[in-house]
């Protein structure tokens, strides 16, 4: 690979469609990435047109759509999103006819990508670009058959690509700047973490990172000195918990104490040279890999592909709410007038919605009690976020809103997977007090309420006090409500 080989020049290249112009995407193969692609699209609102010539390709998707949309309803659906909006092909004219944006994601075979992406090429006007979801390749290999290539990039994705916002975009030789600028521009535009490369590396980036650690757990499985639930707690209850906040490289900045990276390589630096790390991949023997094997179905024990697809989305959502949370708790909220809204006028509090996750099924197969309470509790940290109580006023403030008084009725049971929408009310509000009143429902039907006081308590004299001006704005625009059971006595 000629990695200083110049990209095809502006002028040579056809003007790509606008972002907003886009109401139709194509997504070519319907498998795990590809489906979830697809998934993703949906819920941003596009129509989807999937190509996939196997017989079994729709029912496929439908079944991984059943599993996505209830974690793209938590954090990456728009309001426009049509889940009934796609349409499976097996002739690839059909399938691009009308398509602002294509995403291939055929198996990893070169010569495979080679011959789709010159199909696709010749099937499609040369101002839409075309994206590959390729794990290795780079387009400069992928586009040699094609008749357009300045229009070809790679769109590397990640697994789940509905739920991991992380995109690396990066051309072959001959992709001119503006379709990766415009690729880029793209997948931003419908909310993904873009990285645009400088250049061309195999692997890209964090596929390079992930397969050095790859490497060297299979050569401790190998040579006996880990077991496959050893060396993933080693990540999840170790390293894990701080990647998602700063990364490796902030990671070790932080390691160096108060001399921060400089610091670090001037202390740590010969240990480089130190044979802790075996980056040549073992031999895959039959041996190797049945171990390999044996240790995943030992750590999954009794959970399924599914259960274990549930509880990875739901960690990744809760993930993703946090490090949105301390991103803009770190932001200075901009100053605000007395009179300024930020609830668009809204009188009425905004529903919670989330689903019940498999960690929160009891012996009798149905959702704990203490979990009802934790979904009450998110609820109320969705009312704080609307009325000006979010992580920024707390920080800033060192006050935030205390529950001094519950009571909860459990009308009906709830069950793995159901979709749970809370329905807040404000019963009253004092100068310094809330009295909220939440119902929880299953489709229509209630299962559950939960009646609170809430209290405005300064952290730093552990007093109650009265709700900045601002506050007690936007909770006087709140209309109040009183559900016919509120007050209730216990029993």
């Amino acid at each position: 690979m000629n990695d200083s080989t110049p990209a095809a020049p502006l002028s040579d290249t056809p003007k790509f469609l606008g972002f907003d112009a886009i109401d139709t995407v194509t997504c070519v193969g319907a498998g795990t990435i590809g489906g979830g692609w697809a998934a993703y699209f949906l819920a941003q609102g596009y129509r989807v047109k999937i190509w996939d010539p196997a017989p079994d390709a729709g029912e496929k998707f439908a079944r991984l759509l059943d599993a996505a949309w209830p974690a793209l309803a938590e954090l990456d659906m728009v309001e426009s999103a049509d889940r009934t909006a796609w349409s499976i092909h097996t002739d690839l004219a059909e399938a691009v006819a009308g398509t602002g944006f294509v995403q291939e994601s055929a198996p990893e075979n070169l010569a495979l990508k080679r011959g789709l992406l010159a199909q696709i090429d010749a099937a499609c006007p040369p101002n839409i670009v075309i994206s590959s979801s390729t794990s290795g390749y780079s387009m400069t290999e992928m586009a040699t058959e094609a008749t357009h290539s300045e229009r070809l990039v790679v769109g590397h994705p990640f697994n789940p690509p509905y739920l991991i916002p992380l995109v690396e975009v990066v051309g072959g030789r001959s992709t001119s700047a503006a379709a990766v600028d415009w690729a880029a521009g793209f997948f931003s535009h419908i909310g993904k973490s873009v990285i645009r490369m400088d250049r061309e590396v195999p692997g890209f980036i964090a596929n390079r990172l992930q397969e050095a650690q790859w490497r060297e757990a299979l050569y401790m499985v190998e040579q006996g000195e880990a077991t496959v639930e050893q060396i993933d707690r080693s990540i999840t209850d170790g390293p894990g918990l701080r990647w998602p906040f700063q990364g490796p490289m902030l990671t070790f900045h932080l390691a160096g104490g108060e001399g921060g990276m400089a610091h670090m390589l001037d202390h740590f630096g010969p240990s480089l040279k130190s044979p802790w790390t075996r980056l040549t991949a073992p031999e895959l023997s039959q041996q190797l890999r049945d171990d390999v094997v044996a240790g995943c179905d030992i750590e999954a024990g009794e959970r399924s592909i599914a259960d274990l697809v549930a509880h990875r989305d739901a960690g990744i959502i809760a993930l993703r709410r946090l490090t949105s949370q301390l991103t803009a708790s770190a932001v200075p909220a901009p100053p605000q007038s007395a009179s300024t809204s930020t609830t668009a006028s809204e009188s009425q509090l905004n529903t919670y919605s989330t689903e019940v996750a498999p960690e929160w099924i009891d012996y009798n197969g149905h959702m704990s009690e203490a979990f009802y309470v934790l979904v009450f509790g998110f609820a109320t940290d969705q009312v704080m976020d609307q009325l000006g109580l979010d992580a920024a006023y707390r920080a800033s403030a060192r006050a935030s809103l205390y529950t001094v008084e519950s009571h909860i009725r459990y009308l009906d049971e709830a069950a793995l997977g159901d979709r749970l929408t809370v329905v807040p009310h404000l019963v009253s509000a004092a100068e310094k007090k809330l009295h909220l009143a939440y119902e929880m429902y299953i489709g229509d039907r209630l299962v559950s309420t939960e009646e609170i006081i809430a209290l405005h308590v300064d952290q730093t004299t552990d007093r109650v006090v009265p709700f900045p001006d601002t506050v007690a704005d936007r909770i006087s625009q709140i209309t109040s409500e009183q559900p016919d059971w509120v007050g209730r006595a216990i029993g």
